[in-house]
């Protein structure tokens, strides 16, 4: 499932749709700054956040963010802290 990304007017548009014209813009020797500029725009990233997500899909082959796997405080540092 492609993740979503904010688009102007409230049109949404996923992170591996973008990724993927991009890099078939790359692959054809086609992609500019201006492209991803306006995909930045668009999307309401910082065009230094396209270009990680195409450097992302380059290096791993995944258009999509990968999974954040989130941190679970154990009982034993609940203990520690409430020790004190």
């Amino acid at each position: 499932m492609d993740q979503e990304v904010g688009a102007s007017r409230g049109a949404v548009l996923s992170r591996g749709l973008v990724v993927r014209r991009l890099l078939e813009r790359q692959q054809a020797g086609e992609l500019a700054t201006r492209h991803v500029r306006a995909v930045a725009e668009t999307v309401g990233v910082s065009e230094r956040t396209v270009w990680r997500w195409l450097e992302h899909t380059k290096a791993t082959g995944q258009v999509e963010a990968p999974v954040r796997q989130g941190y679970a405080v154990s009982d034993e540092v609940w203990a520690r802290c409430w020790a004190r």
